[in-house]
């Protein structure tokens, strides 16, 4: 519901802020006190269109704000919520808007830039104003679907056919895709078979790179390692003058010597003889290197040859052999479903086949549900017209037969003869005015359960209205508010003392200065207000029948 409005600088509004209650919330005034502005107001920060004319008289900015607590929002709203990427903070959102004098303006949904269609998507499941076109959910034929369903109790058959529509429309695209043109299908067979051909003859196995390179490298340089691996040997083990191993052993006797003298030297004995042993097993290990250095002299060629090949096919298919094997392997598995789509094309064919005869079927289902609805919706909505007044008025629900689509195989129109022998007209086509706001009355009264727009602005509902009449649009509207927050301007006293909350705008001139002002109006002072509205002034006789009417609605 809406908690909070605040408006800076727009129009005659120096600055409001209103405090709005659950239930029905009523707002009364003198013609051109500034009742339509707070609508337009709220109308802006629900995404409608603004110009720099709308600011107050010498300001150069004017931001309007409302706060709506949505403890468990509609679905439609959870969507648009979710794909904008917006959060509500303990179930609270913050729509604002603000204008500048150039006529630029923002709007922002709990502190997100938001664009205004969005907010206006938004502001339409948050809000349904009557009295103007904007913001009216009724007069929209997806909407009016929607409440028909609910009306109906068949939401959940509606949701299972628009999720039965979905896989339809998911399995034809996969159709789509396996029933491409023949030639284009051999043409990427032969390609997917000659790419898995060419890393398969090519016989690659990681690490294989890095083994070629190093062979590469060790017969690129086998003159220096031949020269160099043989003198490490002599030095080690065939110098002719003293080899290392020489100087050990003799290091070793003298060891020996020192150990018969002192225990001590028996360890560092022991670890020359470790050291003598490493070295040997170097030297020999060294000159097997120079023994293994032989070569066939068409190696190098070989090698430079494999690596060539290497490199062309990680140009192909990948930076590394890994990639390139993992690539073969999701190359196989294409043509494997190549090879194999004309049996995955008849299974699909198959699958289609039945999920289109049972949604062809949960469809009509649904749309008998749909008629015998609209029959009891006609008859209801009808009779509630006639008790608000609209005596010869007439409502039909106009369903029309269409071909399958998310919404089943119904399109619906909502129909309506105002006054007797007019023609039934789709509602879009209704007169304004208090003559709109009361045929939505009627149809809200009779949707309250099924509707999930939590508040409702009703505007001019009592143009035409009077007496015992506008004492029944006073219950309706308390009834209807007890499922929803009702907000409504009204000029008739017995319309305003049903209310929960009563709010009196006024305006104010200082100097040449004109202000529009808002004020929660309790007590005595509601009572005043309500002796106002009975015979616009306050006497005696006027606060005496004001306190029966509020007595009569507490």
């Amino acid at each position: 519901m809406l908690e909070t409005l605040r408006i800076q600088n727009y129009a005659l509004i120096d600055a409001v802020e209103m405090d709005f209650r659950g239930g029905f919330n009523a707002l009364t005034g003198e013609t051109g006190a500034g009742k339509s502005i707070l609508i337009g107001a709220l109308e802006l920060v629900l995404g409608a269109r603004a110009s720099g004319e709308m600011l107050r008289e010498g300001a150069d900015r004017a931001s309007i704000e409302a706060v709506f607590r949505v403890p468990r929002p509609s679905a439609r709203l959870r969507r648009i919520l979710k794909t904008h990427d917006i959060e509500t903070a303990e179930g609270e959102l913050l729509l604002s808007r603000t204008l500048t004098a150039d006529g630029r303006s923002r709007g922002y949904v709990s502190g997100v830039l938001t664009p205004l269609a969005v907010l206006a998507e938004i502001g339409d499941e948050l809000v349904d104003l009557h009295g103007q076109h904007e913001h009216q959910s009724l007069l929209k034929p997806d909407r009016q679907l929607d409440l028909l369903d609910a009306f109906g109790g068949a939401e959940k058959d509606a949701a299972a056919v628009a999720d039965q529509v979905e896989a339809l429309r998911a399995l034809d695209r996969e159709l789509a895709g396996l029933e491409t043109d023949y030639r284009e299908r051999v043409r990427q067979l032969e390609f997917l078979r000659f790419e898995v051909n060419e890393i398969d003859a090519a016989a690659i196995s990681p690490g294989e790179e890095e083994e070629v390179r190093s062979r590469l490298n060790l017969i690129t340089n086998a003159e220096q390692v031949y020269s160099l691996t043989s003198r490490v040997y002599a030095l080690l083990y065939e110098n002719e003058d003293q080899t290392a191993i020489d100087l050990i052993a003799a290091a070793s006797h003298d060891l020996d010597e020192l150990a018969s003298i002192d225990e001590r030297f028996r360890v560092l004995a022991g670890q020359l003889a470790e050291l003598r042993t490493g070295v040997e097993a170097v030297a020999g290990e060294t000159r097997g290197c120079a023994d293994g250095l032989e070569f066939d002299p068409q190696e190098l060629e070989r090698l430079n040859a494999r690596l060539a090949l290497l490199r062309d096919l990680k140009r192909k298919y990948g930076g590394s052999i890994e990639e390139i094997l993992a690539y073969r392997e999701k190359a196989a598995a294409q043509l494997d479903a190549y090879e194999k789509r004309d049996e995955r094309l008849a299974a699909l064919r198959r699958e289609r086949e039945a999920l289109d005869a049972a949604t062809q079927s949960a469809a009509r289902s649904l749309s008998r549900k749909r008629a015998a609805a609209a029959q009891r919706l006609n008859k209801k909505v009808t009779d509630t017209l006639q008790e608000l007044g609209m005596k010869g008025g007439s409502f039909r629900a106009q369903l029309e037969r269409v071909s399958l689509c998310a919404q089943g195989v119904d399109r619906v129109e909502f129909l309506l003869a105002a006054n007797p022998g007019e023609r039934l007209k789709p509602l879009r086509q209704v007169a304004s005015g208090g003559e709109i706001s009361r045929i939505m009355l009627a149809l809200k009264a009779v949707f309250a359960e099924a509707d999930h727009i939590p508040t409702l602005i009703f505007d001019e509902i009592d143009a035409g209205v009077g007496g015992a009449m506008a004492r029944k649009v006073a219950d309706k509207i308390r009834d209807l508010a007890r499922t929803h927050q009702v907000v409504c301007i009204t000029h008739i006293p017995q319309i305003a003392a049903v209310a929960q909350a009563h709010f009196s705008v006024t305006k104010e001139t200082t100097g040449k200065r004109t202000t529009t002002r808002v004020e929660e109006v309790k007590a005595d002072a509601r009572v005043a207000e309500v002796a106002r509205l009975l015979d616009g002034s306050v006497s005696k006789v006027s606060l005496e029948h004001a306190r029966a009417l509020l007595r009569d609605a507490g």
